[in-house]
């Protein structure tokens, strides 16, 4: 197990076992407060060991840490903000509160206004306090460690060997106090033996990333930006999303639709992660749960439709039920999307990539009803529960595809930043596409999604596909 894994089943224990005590607590003060538990029970072992509340005390710190998890408070150990912290307790322990008051306590409330708002902020005060206090003593050791250098985060610093200047300059921006360690320098330029780098880290190629990155556990990296743009920038961001960590870039050197995502201080150099979008991590987490939810009832509900179409493909023509191809998902990571086959086999005889367009020969009778009505879509729910794609996201394109894209445009590699969807805004406003150029016009809705993330905006996106669908003008 990881230090960062323990760390995380530290903060998971102590919030467990610090809810069942708050719990525990408040049921001794609903026993002294309420007049019904004195007359109900002859003693507070006998109130705290009914039925009820045992049954309660098993359950309650369960449902909590579900909160707990979905509002993100897990996601990150090492660099908790103090104040994000305080506001995610608060706002759990609320919602634990309204919880457990309008569903098991709802009984005990009387005609005693004052009586009924003690209990409940009694419930607040005690499940805030009781679970903040041993949260408040974990994060101020860790952070203690980090200003110590007990606890380093090693990390790659990403340049160019033809400003080999900006490497030493970078180095001296890093306060020590994040934990933030260099270990090693990359010319993203593939020529660090003709380069000094003025620092007494060593250098290698970009090409050799993933072998140092594995050398010494590299937990982010920090890009210097360009000076020549925003486009040289990203082409490096390109390459690196493969990585699955943090990519950080100096916040003044983004442009301002970029100020959308988390900070890694904000008291030294001002560092953004570029990996993440505008989602708060309790949104992404409500966005994956969602998935997981409706994708399980998606498969149930379609699986004998499924089988009735797969027998039609069959009749109507030779080959298999299913199409795989190879996809980009995020951070660049490729997987097969399952499609229902609406094309004749073998429709790509020479291997190399095309796109169909309207009146395409190669594809079936089927498959035409398919397209249509989008169905050939619906084993697609299987890669959103196996956590490949999301239900709403921007389209998953082939790789050679998505290498033209960045070449065309270098802000498309951004669209990494997210699972790629069923559906997208792209896919809403503009379809499919059947040549590069109207490829490239749906990335800019793509890329308008990613700076407008929401539940709402998902809603809005399925709500509409769902029009399109119904009303067959899917293709």
């Amino acid at each position: 197990m990881t230090a960062e894994a323990r760390l995380r089943l530290t903060y998971v224990l102590a919030d467990y076992l610090s809810t069942n005590l708050a719990l525990l607590l408040f049921n001794v003060f609903r026993y002294y407060d309420l007049p019904i538990a004195h007359g109900s029970f002859g003693s507070l072992w006998m109130f705290i060991t009914s039925p009820v509340l045992i049954v309660g005390q098993l359950l309650f710190p369960l449902v909590m840490m579900g909160i707990y998890y979905l509002s993100g408070i897990y996601d990150s150990v090492y660099r908790r903000s103090r104040a994000m912290e305080l506001s995610k307790t608060f706002n759990t322990a609320l919602t634990g509160t309204l919880l457990l008051f309008f569903v098991a306590l709802i009984n005990d409330l009387t005609l005693e206004r004052s009586r009924d708002y003690t209990l409940f902020f009694a419930l607040l005060a005690i499940l805030f306090f009781v679970v903040y206090i041993p949260r408040l003593i974990i994060t101020w050791r860790v952070t203690n460690r980090m200003i110590k250098g007990d606890i380093k985060f090693p990390a790659l610093i990403v340049g160019y060997s033809s400003i080999p200047q900006l490497f030493p300059r970078q180095v001296e921006k890093i306060s020590p106090f994040t934990g933030v360690t260099p270990v090693a320098l990359i010319d993203s330029e593939n020529r660090s033996r003709f380069c000094t780098s003025g620092t007494d880290l060593p250098i290698c190629d970009i090409d050799d990333i993933s072998r140092v990155y594995e050398e010494y556990g590299v937990k982010c990296v920090i890009i210097i930006p360009h000076p020549q743009g925003w486009g040289k920038t990203l082409d490096v961001v390109h390459q690196l999303f493969r990585l699955d960590v943090p990519l950080f870039v100096a916040a003044e050197e983004l442009p301002s639709y970029m100020f959308n995502a988390r900070l890694l201080s904000l008291v030294d150099e001002p560092l953004i992660d570029i990996t993440q979008t505008r989602m708060s991590p309790q949104t992404l987490h409500v966005k994956r749960l969602a998935d997981i939810v409706v994708s399980s009832v998606m498969l149930v509900l379609s699986a004998i439709p499924m089988a009735l179409i797969g027998l039609a493909i069959k009749l109507d023509s030779k080959g298999p039920m299913f199409y795989k191809q190879r996809r980009v998902g995020r951070h660049r990571r490729q997987f097969n999307i399952i499609k229902l086959r609406t094309m004749c086999q073998n429709a790509e005889a020479d291997g190399k990539p095309e796109l169909s367009y309207p009146g395409d020969i190669r594809v079936t009778r089927v498959g035409r009803i398919l397209r249509k009505y989008r169905l050939d879509e619906l084993p697609q729910f299987f890669n959103v529960l196996r956590g490949d794609m999301s239900i709403v996201g921007p389209r998953p394109e082939r790789p050679e595809f998505m290498e033209e894209m960045h070449r065309r445009n270098p802000a498309a590699t951004l669209i990494h930043r997210v699972r790629p969807g069923i559906t997208s805004l792209g896919m809403v406003r503009y379809g499919y596409a059947s040549n590069m150029d109207e490829i490239m016009r749906r990335l800019q809705y793509d890329l308008l999604y990613l700076e407008n993330i929401s539940i709402l905006t998902d809603l809005k996106i399925i709500l509409h596909t769902a029009n399109t669908v119904l009303s067959g003008k899917g293709v």
